[in-house]
């Protein structure tokens, strides 16, 4: 399942919007960060030449901050700029949604461009918050968060009378993996680390030395975790799993419930 946020925003009241073009300021780096509190809605949309992004949140009550930098760094001559972007929102009845899709790559090395990365929650007689950090460069897309996650080490957390949560990533082939959540209750998606290139994906991989990606809940609800590959697509949620291209696992609990480890690499 693929939650893209681009066109969202024509319907959307926009009080915040930017655009800074590939040309500008090419020698030093181009750095905004937009800030909102109150009720209504705020749209933020970026297109760098290289990458696009942005964020959309709607409800009756909204704040947070958006900082996307474009680096104008043009590492080793291939004619692609770094990019990066952090999100730090909360909402109350209402809706958070935000992504990335990388627009150039050194295709000679590392193949078509095209990744997509998208984060979304919304909550219905409750809140939300939600930390979402996104990288780009001249060889893929990466989501890296860590030093930049919710209070606790948490991308996503929802307290509702209803909630929904689709988390994922999807590479230029199609290649993609993605959780969705719905629930009454409270929620805790934690997910450190995601990236994407021309041929594979991988959801929640961790940096450095261990994985972060866990799932915890109260209440009742249903977790779907999806992934479709070319030629193979593993989870840690089913150890040992093997020849598989695609797969789809749903858990649904009455009480409550957690994953440790729903980390996934689909290719």
């Amino acid at each position: 399942m693929k939650k893209r946020i681009l066109g969202i925003a024509l319907i959307v009241a926009m009080l915040a919007s930017l655009l800074v073009g590939s040309t500008v300021l090419a020698a030093d780096p181009t750095e905004v960060t937009t800030t909102w509190s109150g009720s209504g809605s705020v749209g933020v949309t970026v297109n760098t030449g290289d990458t696009t992004a942005g964020v959309i949140t709607e409800g009756s009550g909204i704040s947070g901050s958006y900082t996307t930098k474009d680096s104008n760094d043009n590492p080793y001559g291939y004619g692609v700029d770094t990019f990066t972007a952090y999100l730090n929102a909360s909402v109350e009845d209402g809706y958070i949604d935000t992504g990335s899709e990388r627009l150039t790559s050194k295709e000679s090395m590392y193949g078509a461009p095209g990744q997509t990365s998208w984060s979304f929650v919304v909550v219905d007689d409750g809140t939300a918050s939600m930390a979402y950090r996104t990288w780009t460069n001249y060889a893929s897309l990466k989501d890296p968060s860590y030093g930049y996650q919710l209070s606790g080490g948490h991308n996503i957390i929802a307290d509702a009378d209803a909630y929904l949560i689709n988390r994922g990533v999807q590479a230029s082939d199609g290649t993609n993996a993605s959780t969705l959540i719905t629930g009454s209750g409270t929620a805790v998606l934690d997910n450190m680390v995601s990236e994407a290139s021309a041929t594979g994906v991988r959801l929640g991989w961790g940096g450095g030395c261990y994985t972060d990606a866990n799932f915890s809940a109260t209440g009742t609800g249903t977790f779907t975790l999806s992934a479709t590959g070319d030629t193979s697509a593993t989870t840690a949620m089913a150890p040992g799993m093997v020849g598989a291209s695609s797969f789809t696992i749903v858990a649904n609990w009455a009480s409550s419930f957690s994953i440790a480890d729903y980390s996934v690499t689909a290719q």
